[in-house]
């Protein structure tokens, strides 16, 4: 998935599909794309459930939470409306990671997360990552996300979720996620291009 512009908010928008992929847009064009990807980085190791659990405890006692009302990772989120991932350093390992147990009301009537939730969940363990083991800092944007998905992950059970950099050039920067369930299984992976957001320095009438 592609992200061209920022999504619009109050305005009516167009979802079409083919068997290449498929759009989002409105009246002004599309501003994301879907297109069939191959994803193949390289999965660190994943953490055991304790040490996952550890580095939720290290993001509940010292992260930096810029964005409390996140979908996916922000504390302020009720249950069920958010996917509530904790993620903190991994002691020992550039890794940030989350024990994450799927709200019930997430799953489907099979109790299977539907599809766009797992690729949700596969965003800020990226994300997190770029803000926490770079030097980078700053707000930023995904302009792509790309997934695999391997094996339902079902709500109610225990996951983790964690995420790593790949590189960093300039304001891009590449980085890993997956989601795997508490014995290790991997269920999904991702890699993302995440976007350093250029801050003005010039303040009309400062000077």
């Amino acid at each position: 998935m592609g992200f061209y512009r920022p999504t619009p908010l109050g305005t009516p928008i167009q979802n079409t599909t083919d068997g290449a992929g498929g759009e989002i847009g409105d009246a002004q064009g599309p501003f994301a794309i879907a297109r069939p990807a191959d994803v193949t980085p390289d999965v660190p190791a994943p953490p055991a459930w304790d040490e996952a659990l550890a580095a939720t405890g290290e993001y509940v006692t010292e992260a930096p939470i810029t964005q409390p009302n996140c979908f996916g990772c922000g504390p302020d989120r009720q249950k069920g409306d958010g996917l509530r991932q904790f993620l903190g350093l991994l002691p020992g390992r550039r890794l940030i990671a989350a024990a994450w147990i799927p709200a019930p009301a997430l799953g489907a009537r099979d109790g299977v997360l539907p599809t766009e939730l797992t690729w949700a969940a596969l965003d800020c363990p990226g994300g997190v990552a770029r803000s926490r083991l770079t030097d980078v800092g700053g707000p930023a944007l995904t302009a792509y996300l790309a997934a695999t998905m391997l094996r339902p992950v079902v709500a109610g059970e225990r996951h983790i979720t964690f995420g790593w950099t790949i590189s960093h050039s300039g304001r891009k920067t590449v980085v890993g996620s997956a989601l795997v369930t508490a014995d290790g299984q991997l269920c999904a992976l991702g890699q993302a291009l995440w976007i350093d957001q250029k801050v003005a320095t010039d303040v009309p009438g400062s000077g």
